[in-house]
């Protein structure tokens, strides 16, 4: 499904985001606009989400800046929280955290990027694990499961799975309410998710190199799996 894989294993943030390949989140904007309801992201949303990520992912790099409306606080509390359960820190321990990759869309040529919170070789060597560490308000682990398809989780676990010829994704919910639960989630133990979140990213990537090419062809969302049962 991809080929000419490349790992840029010293690669920024900043210079990931400058790469110009397609990323998930290049997705998720393109599906809203052809939906007709473009996003709109809050800055200090995203913010959050990156301060987020280097307090548990690269805790050496974090530091406060002067952004304004971040509860520092609140951010080091769930940082805390993810890294002192068992299993948080023995994936924290034996993964490689923030390693940008890029690659080509074979079917139809579309250069694509990734940046995984965190990679996983087994100790036999035989299974990847990908593991995405993900904030919500959600108040139990019920109703987090119920945001994986509405937030296109599954397009996301699919992609870097195939890009990456992994064998497992993770995610790793954490609530930003007390009591700040951790919650464990494999989306590939899902059945048929990961194939749905396949048919999503495929695709966007046709009509990203249709758009490319000049041309236009409606869009059609793979049905959710409870209504395609």
């Amino acid at each position: 499904m991809f080929h000419s894989l490349i790992n840029h294993p010293d690669l920024t943030q900043a210079q990931h985001r400058a790469l110009p390949y397609v990323s998930n989140t290049d997705l998720s904007n393109l599906k809203a606009v052809l939906l007709g309801k473009p996003n709109t992201p809050n800055p200090v949303a995203l913010a959050y989400g990156s301060h987020f990520h280097t307090a548990v992912l690269e805790p050496p790099h974090y530091v406060r800046t002067e952004e304004r409306g971040i509860r520092w606080a609140d951010l080091e509390t769930l940082a805390r929280q993810v890294r002192r359960q068992r299993y948080c820190r023995d994936l924290l321990y034996r993964g490689h955290a923030e390693q940008s990759y890029t690659a080509i869309h074979t079917a139809t040529g579309v250069g694509v990027k990734l940046r995984p919170d965190l990679l996983v070789r087994s100790r036999a060597g035989r299974q990847l694990t990908l593991i995405d560490f993900k904030t919500t308000s959600s108040p139990d682990q019920a109703h987090f499961l119920t945001t994986i398809e509405k937030y296109d989780y599954d397009r996301q676990a699919a992609l870097y799975l195939d890009v990456l010829g992994a064998t497992r994704f993770l995610i790793i919910g954490v609530q930003k309410k007390a009591p700040h639960e951790v919650w464990r989630v494999e989306l590939t133990a899902m059945l048929g998710l990961i194939e749905q979140g396949r048919k999503k990213y495929a695709a966007l990537l046709r009509h990203h190199a249709r758009q490319a090419a000049g041309l236009s062809i409606p869009l059609t969302v793979p049905a959710p799996l409870a209504q395609a049962a």
